[in-house]
C-alpha cells in the first residue's frame, strides 16, 4: 500500500474514532441532562403536590424517609438518607420536633445519640404525603414495561454505587 493511500486510511480512521468519540460524549451528555432534568421536574411536581401541607421539600423528604424506614433513625443515617449534613438536619428536626411531626428519642445504645421516630401526627401525614407521592410514581412509571423498568433500575442501582465509589476515592473528601 502507497504512503498517500496509508495516510488516507489513517486519517478516515482516526476522523471515525473521533466521530464515535463525540457520538458517546453526546449520549453521556444526553443522559445525564435527561437524569438531571428528571429528578429536578419529579422534585417540583411533588413540591406542587405537597404545597397544600405547607410543607418545604426538605420537610417532606425528612417525614418520607422516616415512614419508609419503619423504625426510628439514628440522627446521622437519617441524614445520610436525606442526602444533607447532620447539622442541617438539626435544624429540619427542631422545627418538626416544633409542630409535633417527629420526636427524638435517647439511642439505647449511645446515650449521646438522638433516634428520631415519627409522632402519631407525623405518621399520619407521612402517610397521606406517600399516597400522593405513589400516585405520580404511577403516572410517570405506569406506562412503562416492567422489564424496560427493571433494566432501567439495573442501570441507576449500578451507576449509583460506581459514584458512590468514585465519591470515596476523591482526594480530600471527608471521612
Amino acid at each position: 500500500m502507497s504512503c498517500l493511500k496509508q495516510r488516507i486510511y489513517a486519517k478516515i480512521i482516526s476522523v471515525n474514532i473521533i466521530s464515535v468519540l463525540i457520538n458517546m460524549s453526546s449520549q453521556y451528555e444526553r443522559f445525564s441532562d435527561a437524569l438531571i432534568y428528571l429528578l429536578k421536574n419529579w422534585r417540583s411536581t411533588l413540591d406542587a403536590r405537597f404545597r397544600p401541607f405547607g410543607l418545604s421539600q426538605a420537610r417532606w423528604h425528612v417525614l418520607l424517609k422516616l415512614l419508609r424506614a419503619s423504625q426510628s433513625l439514628a440522627q446521622c443515617d437519617l441524614a445520610e438518607r436525606v442526602g444533607i449534613e447532620p447539622a442541617s438536619l438539626v435544624r429540619l428536626l427542631d422545627a418538626l420536633e416544633h409542630e409535633g411531626l417527629v420526636r427524638r428519642e435517647a439511642d439505647p445504645q449511645d446515650r449521646r445519640a438522638k433516634r428520631i421516630t415519627l409522632t402519631e401526627a407525623g405518621r399520619a401525614l407521612a402517610l397521606e404525603l406517600a399516597a400522593i407521592a405513589d400516585v405520580m410514581r404511577e403516572e410517570l412509571l405506569g406506562s412503562i414495561p416492567p422489564e424496560a423498568l427493571a433494566q432501567t433500575i439495573e442501570v441507576l442501582e449500578s451507576l449509583q454505587r460506581r459514584a458512590a465509589s468514585l465519591q470515596e476515592a476523591e482526594p480530600g473528601r471527608d471521612a
